[in-house]
């Protein structure tokens, strides 16, 4: 058998379509975290899990409902950073000319 092959059969594997993305399970780590000093910690690893992810199906049509997940979950993260970070809102900043 060779390095990195499973020992489980084929036939009891999970389907690749039920797969978590590790940016799922990061994400939902981050989500419910209420202890503030652990959150952004956890919100950087998010962030880094679902640019990973990005950069692997950046251009598949497949996975086109993933994208807007991620594109989601990505500005849930910022609402996180605002609202329970107390982070600046982007976008009531005055803009610069």
């Amino acid at each position: 058998m060779s390095a990195g092959r499973s020992l489980q059969p084929d036939s009891l594997r999970a389907p690749k379509t039920l797969e978590v993305p590790s940016w799922k399970k990061a994400y939902e780590k981050t989500e419910w975290e209420m202890d503030v000093e652990k959150l952004l910690p956890l919100i950087h690893a998010t962030e880094l899990a679902l640019v990973l992810r990005g950069q692997e199906i950046r251009n598949n049509p497949v996975e086109s409902e993933e994208l807007s997940s991620m594109k989601a979950a990505a500005e849930d993260l910022l609402a996180i950073k605002i609202h329970r970070l107390g982070w600046p809102d982007p976008y009531s900043l005055p803009r610069r000319s």
